[in-house]
């Protein structure tokens, strides 16, 4: 049978404290001008230092298709060795630069960019610290296919061959013959 439970204080224990989150007071009106300023200075001065903290800094290097291509390649294979087969497949897709900063992934269909969104922001930040470059951009390139047509019946591998070399339907006919046996 369970005892019910007795009440912090009763044990002896210290009753759990929060802390007080630090809020911003909006309510405090100054009562002189001259209060009005060295309050504006504080929260500029507490806005800028909190912004400053979470963003990395990269330089703005050069680089040229040759660095990018080995640095690309140099994360598609650790994709690979992490066993994520389908970020490896989209890296190795065709990719090429736009302008000095601006790269262009040429994807073949929409469930490779779903793939490429999910490590995105990795991809990127790690281009940017290798290159040392903050101002590189990814953009994707939806390209469609053209989807070959695959003979498999004798019938469509005669009509096939017979596109590229016509003189085979005269030389059918000629004949007598049936492309289905």
């Amino acid at each position: 049978m369970a005892e019910p439970q007795k009440d912090l204080a009763t044990q002896g224990l210290p009753k759990p404290t929060t802390k007080p989150s630090k809020l911003k007071s909006t309510s405090r009106i100054p009562t002189a001008i001259s209060e009005i300023k060295p309050v504006q200075q504080e929260e500029e001065n507490e806005s800028v230092s909190d912004a400053a903290e979470p963003y990395e800094r990269y330089g703005e290097k050069t680089f040229d298709f040759e660095k990018l291509k080995s640095v690309w390649n140099a994360f598609a294979e650790q994709k690979k060795g992490e066993g994520k087969d389908a970020e490896y497949a989209v890296l190795k897709q065709e990719f090429r630069l736009k302008d000095k900063c601006t790269i262009v992934l040429t994807l073949t269909n929409s469930v490779k960019i779903n793939i490429l969104d999910r490590f995105r922001s990795d991809l990127i930040k790690h281009l940017k610290t290798e290159l040392d470059n903050g101002s590189l951009e990814l953009e994707t390139e939806l390209v469609v296919e053209d989807v070959k047509r695959v003979p498999y019946t004798n019938k469509e591998k005669f009509e096939h061959l017979a596109e590229k070399k016509p003189i085979l339907n005269e030389l059918k006919n000629r004949l007598g013959l049936d492309p289905d046996f």
